[in-house]
């Protein structure tokens, strides 16, 4: 009488070792397509959510409004030092509607300028203040600046 091998065991080794395979496969494909920290699509969305936060947070403070319409341009930079992280460079543009520079005799950034002319990320945040008398303290008739907000790490 032939004693029947029992191949069962055998079996369950080769699907663990597919399993294996499958699921190497799928994390190798998976990575592919993963934005890390590190890659600059990351690097620039991120850039452009602090600079609008800053931006926005700025303006509910009532500092922006003033600091534009007064032309206080060493507040804003200070204000724009103080608020981004350290290795942030800025360069700051504020319009008015006929496309005027308004701040073109001081302007506005901190960094070297030469890493926005190497840079190949940067992020550049746009931002309206409407003009309108929003705050009782500051009065302006409709005027409304657009600024332009340009980030890179330095």
């Amino acid at each position: 009488m032939r004693k029947a091998r029992n191949i069962s065991g055998q079996m369950r080794i080769i699907e663990v070792i597919l399993s294996i395979f499958v699921i190497f496969f799928a994390f190798a494909f998976v990575n592919a397509f993963a934005v890390t920290p590190l890659s600059p699509m990351y690097e620039t969305s991120e850039l452009e959510r602090i600079g609008h936060n800053v931006l926005h947070d700025l303006d509910d403070q009532r500092l922006l409004a003033r600091f534009v319409y007064r032309r206080e341009w060493a507040n804003i930079t200070a204000a724009l030092t103080v608020a981004l992280p350290p290795d942030v460079y800025f360069n700051l543009t504020i319009y008015n509607l006929n496309n005027t520079v308004v701040n073109a005799d001081t302007p506005i950034y901190y960094g070297d300028p030469k890493v926005f002319a190497e840079s190949s990320h940067i992020a550049s945040i746009t931002y309206v203040i409407p003009g309108y008398s929003r705050y009782p303290d500051y009065p302006t008739s409709y005027d409304p600046r657009i600024l332009i907000l340009q980030l890179v790490r330095g």
